[in-house]
């Protein structure tokens, strides 16, 4: 059994984003869980979050099944794409760890925010 660390990216295909990678080896992607799914959309390499529910077909097609699906004509063009872009994945990769990295330190700051907030609050009502 392969460690999650080894786990290679995801690729597919979805009829809102394009192609799409989901890099395995974040915490959030990790199978079993039920946090929402981080991706990144290949077309400008933007990062953006989506329910794990939704990662199902007609969402988001696994890129062989995709590319099979299509007509010879459509599936030599999406077959290129799709190598094309594999090619990238260094490129995606670092965009979405920034990105991951970014989000997290500012979900990070939020809850320790709230948890100040919070334990404020208590301190206060103590304190009558």
């Amino acid at each position: 059994m392969a460690k999650v660390l080894d786990a290679p990216p995801w690729w597919g295909y979805s009829k809102e984003h394009g192609w799409v990678v989901l890099d395995r080896t974040l915490p959030s992607n990790k199978s079993g869980l039920v946090a929402d799914f981080f991706f990144c959309q290949c077309s400008d390499s933007t990062t953006f979050i989506d329910k794990r529910s939704k990662w199902v077909a007609p969402h988001y097609i696994y890129a062989s099944i995709y590319i099979s699906s299509l007509p010879p004509s459509e599936s030599e063009v999406a077959s290129a794409d799709y190598q094309g872009f594999k090619a990238r994945w260094p490129e995606f990769q670092a965009a979405i760890i920034k990105d991951y990295g970014q989000r997290e330190s500012e979900r990070l700051q939020q809850e320790h925010d709230r948890v100040a907030l919070e334990g404020n609050r208590k301190v206060v009502k103590v304190r009558r």
